[in-house]
């Protein structure tokens, strides 16, 4: 994480209740993030604010993924499958066959009980009955006693969040592609500014704590 945007997570965390939502295991993210943010889910929403021993079936399961896709994937150049223990993705940004991306689909569509997410030369592929990163927002939702969280995302799995829509999120897409979120920002540099802004709005308000009451007795 750039030290800019830690200072910046940090302030808008002090006056915001703030998660990070991510596909990483939840100690990998943990160590990423730092304690700049306090709520974390990893594995795509599995690991819900704390880490999880993945179950054994689970691990089994894909483990014997990884080994069919090595097998089918044998012969295509450039492609190669990232080993997350609870999930697979499975990248060909690397491969000068126009054709890998087509060879990558079917092989993973033939694998029993996953459910696929295409991204940007890369598919992920994820235990078909696991949460998901909408299921993860949502529980934050609750727990915390709220009623929409802004989100902010820039790869394919974030559009599960995206999809639960206004008044539970609004969206921000990070970067270029389609999406299902109702606003975009170009990169980076404007998360920065977005949360510098955030904060700014929040110090102005003289509201510092990280909510206010709404009349239901719900927080914005």
């Amino acid at each position: 994480m750039r030290p800019a945007t830690r200072r910046l997570l940090l302030r808008a965390s002090s006056r915001y209740p703030t998660a990070v939502v991510s596909g990483r295991a939840y100690r990998d993210l943990s160590g990423l993030v730092g304690g700049a943010v306090p709520l974390l889910v990893g594995n795509h929403g599995f690991e819900l604010l704390r880490p999880l021993p993945v179950p054994r079936d689970v691990l089994a399961r894909v483990a014997g993924w990884r080994r069919e896709l090595a097998h089918s994937l044998a012969r295509v150049p450039g492609a190669s499958v990232e080993d997350k223990r609870s999930t697979l993705s499975v990248h060909y940004a690397l491969s000068p066959s126009r054709r890998a991306e087509e060879a990558v689909l079917s092989a993973a569509g033939e694998l029993s009980g996953a459910r696929l997410v295409p991204g940007k030369k890369v598919v992920n592929v994820l235990p078909a009955h696991f949460p998901t990163k909408g299921d993860a927002v949502r529980a934050l939702l609750e727990r915390e006693g709220l009623e929409t969280a802004l989100y902010l995302g820039d790869d394919v799995t974030d559009e599960d969040v995206f999809a639960l829509g206004q008044p539970a999120v609004v969206g921000v897409r990070v970067g270029p592609g389609r999406t299902l979120a109702p606003y975009r920002i170009a990169g980076q540099a404007d998360v920065d500014v977005l949360l510098r802004i955030l904060g700014e709005l929040r110090r102005r308000s003289g509201r510092a704590g990280p909510g206010r009451q709404t009349k239901n007795g719900r927080k914005r």
